[in-house]
């Protein structure tokens, strides 16, 4: 009885038990900040523990996040699935949350995690965690944009590991991110995990702050041409997102297009005029489909946005077509 007693305790001790895992580069301005706010949420309450993944930081990254009481592993010059993979690998507790360097946690979070975390460990094939939330010194791109998101509630295909929180039995089955990804990993690998039986579901009481969103149309640009890379590191990849099917067809209209002006007797303004009625029609049907069909005031800067958002996405493609 005594022996059955002391496995029971052990075994709720476990169920109490969670490892951050945070990725980080040149993150100074943030990590310290993003470990007061685990600590504050959770300490007291749940046996944690915090891995920093350091990618070669040239600033006070490492330092500080020592200072905080994180372990730090050294990965220079890898890839962020890399990165998490090895933090996985290190960490020694079954409920793996990972984040990246510059979402804080909120009240909210400390909460809720309990309850999120038993139930993952009652049923371990269920991928969580919520879409990050903007930060209270916003800009109209975030509150069109990010903060819509934060709300969804629904299963979802897949968990942005800026915030993704997963059972490492199934982190294990599922084999990890792909450490070959730049980009993108976090869809690949809940479409592997969909594809075992697992589910994926935003839970936005997991509330958490995302202090690294684009604050202009230059970041916003070049945050959507960098994330874009994953959807083209193969034909199918490339054949199973939309977003890349869709930008492959408006490099097809651009090129058409400049042909036209170049090659045909028709008026030179016909075929410019014909590219922009395709990229207005495709960001209006995104629009429409994002919004489900309730617009208000911010439909002109959600459809402003996916013109960005796949211009950028096509000059990904060009980028990755011009590298290989």
């Amino acid at each position: 009885m005594i022996t059955k007693s002391i496995e029971n305790q052990a075994s709720a001790m476990n169920r109490q038990e969670i490892s951050f895992i945070i990725p980080a580069l040149n993150e100074e301005a943030h990590i310290g900040g993003v470990l007061d706010s685990i600590r504050k949420n959770v300490q007291g309450h749940l046996n944690y523990e915090v891995l920093v993944v350091d990618n070669g930081s040239r600033d006070r990254t490492v330092d500080i996040a020592l200072e905080k009481g994180a372990t730090c592993l050294h990965a220079p010059g890898c890839t962020i699935s890399f990165l998490r993979n090895l933090g996985a690998s290190e960490a020694r507790y079954e409920i793996l949350v990972f984040l990246d360097a510059d979402v804080y946690l909120t009240k909210e979070w400390g909460e809720r995690i309990v309850e999120g975390m038993e139930k993952l460990h009652d049923y371990p094939h269920i991928i969580t965690g919520s879409f990050c939330g903007i930060s209270d010194e916003n800009n109209w791109i975030e509150r069109v944009w990010f903060a819509p998101r934060t709300q969804r509630s629904e299963e979802i295909n897949y968990m942005n590991s800026g915030h993704l929180v997963v059972h490492r039995s199934l982190f294990m089955r599922v084999g990890g991110f792909d450490p070959e990804m730049e980009t993108g990993e976090d869809y690949e690998f809940c479409y592997r995990a969909r594809m075992l039986g697992a589910q994926i579901e935003n839970d936005p009481g997991l509330k958490v702050v995302h202090a690294g969103y684009p604050k202009s149309i230059k970041h916003f640009f070049c945050r959507e041409r960098w994330h874009a890379r994953g959807d083209y590191k193969s034909l199918s990849a490339l054949a199973s997102s939309k977003p890349a099917l869709v930008s492959l067809a408006n490099l097809c209209m651009a090129v058409i297009s400049i042909a036209g002006m170049i090659l045909c007797s028709y008026p030179w303004f016909t075929f410019p005029c014909a590219y922009l009625l395709f990229i207005a029609g495709v960001s209006v049907a995104a629009t429409l489909h994002r919004c489900r069909g309730k617009l208000d005031s911010r439909v002109w800067g959600v459809i402003f946005l996916y013109v960005v958002y796949f211009t950028a996405r096509t000059v990904s493609l060009i980028d990755v077509a011009i590298k290989r």
